[in-house]
């Protein structure tokens, strides 16, 4: 049986909207506000926000078969049981589909592509007859950030630090990672319709080298950090200050160094009210953790970094 709109919408885990078209359903992590927002603030940035990061089906069935077909996206993965099966590329994909055998009861996720073209899902098909149920979650999470909490070059997507940390706490999690993304009031939407338990902010990096001077960079992020307090009042929010970042030792930028952009930013979220975590204590600050050596880190990298963010958690969230 090929499973309706409604079902597909009913198990859809991490999107902010969900649209049916010709060519299959449409997810996204941005609302069509922030989207607008960010392609008015680069190209690029557009891009990435519209990558499908975060957006998985989750779902338990007694089917003894799963078969999907996409119209878009070149990275899948799947979970069954809560453990990595498949890691999908477009090779893998034939005619844009691919099907699996199962035994019993099952929990399957189906992990869409966090970079790159959205992924857009054609059909999904089980046995006739088969029941269909959507996993339960614990708690709500919304990450919001750049590049590290897209996940860039983590290899395997779903082992980027914000999907580690929400299957730790069995969480359902909207996750903007936004590559490129800084602190700015107009990407934030106060409408997005998603009640978190927990908000974790992680922004920083880029505003080193975004703005024209540290005062621009105050400006904005206070205007954002006090935005999202006042939308989410009473809920727990936290701030991750900017992760180690190599190559930065005698750098100076219109914002000042590195360092001082990592202490402004520290500042700024405990003055606006979030329980700080300390980025640049969450890994090793060695190269070799480090996929393009200096900012994001590898699937090694990303493990410590969401072990050692989770121990903070526990006692945050």
């Amino acid at each position: 049986m090929v499973l309706s709109f409604d079902t597909i919408k009913s198990v859809t885990v991490g999107a902010a909207e969900i649209v049916e078209k010709d060519d299959g359903v449409h997810f996204y992590k941005c609302t069509q506000k922030q989207l607008k927002a960010w392609e008015a603030l680069a190209p690029h940035l557009y891009t990435n926000a519209l990558a499908t990061t975060g957006i998985r089906l989750d779902l338990h069935t007694n089917s003894k078969s799963f078969k999907f077909t996409v119209s878009s996206g070149a990275k899948f993965e799947i979970y069954v049981n809560d453990v990595l099966i498949y890691d999908l590329y477009e090779k893998d994909l034939s005619g844009n589909s691919f099907a699996i055998e199962l035994e019993g009861e099952n929990r399957i996720t189906l992990i869409l592509p966090a970079h790159g073209t959205p992924g857009v899902i054609s059909s999904i098909e089980l046995d006739d007859g088969a029941w269909v149920t959507p996993h339960s979650f614990d708690r709500n999470l919304l990450f919001i950030g750049d590049s590290i909490t897209q996940g860039w070059q983590s290899g395997v997507d779903s082992l980027s630090y914000a999907y580690r940390v929400s299957r730790f706490f069995n969480a359902h999690s909207i996750i903007q990672g936004v590559g490129g993304g800084f602190f700015h009031d107009t990407v934030f939407d106060q409408a997005l319709a998603f009640e978190p338990d927990a908000v974790i902010i992680a922004f920083g990096t880029n505003d080193w080298g975004r703005f024209s001077s540290i005062d621009e960079l105050k400006y904005h992020a206070n205007a954002f950090l006090s935005a999202v307090r006042e939308r989410y009042k009473g809920k727990r929010l936290v701030g991750l200050s900017p992760i180690w970042r190599g190559a930065t030792e005698g750098v100076v930028r219109a914002t000042g160094s590195f360092a001082e952009v990592c202490d402004t930013v520290k500042k700024l979220l405990v003055d606006n009210g979030f329980t700080l975590i300390e980025g640049e204590l969450l890994t090793p600050h060695r190269h070799e953790y480090f996929s393009d050596q200096n900012l994001h880190p590898n699937a090694l990298g990303f493990g410590i970094y969401a072990e050692s963010l989770i121990k903070r958690l526990k006692d945050i969230i």
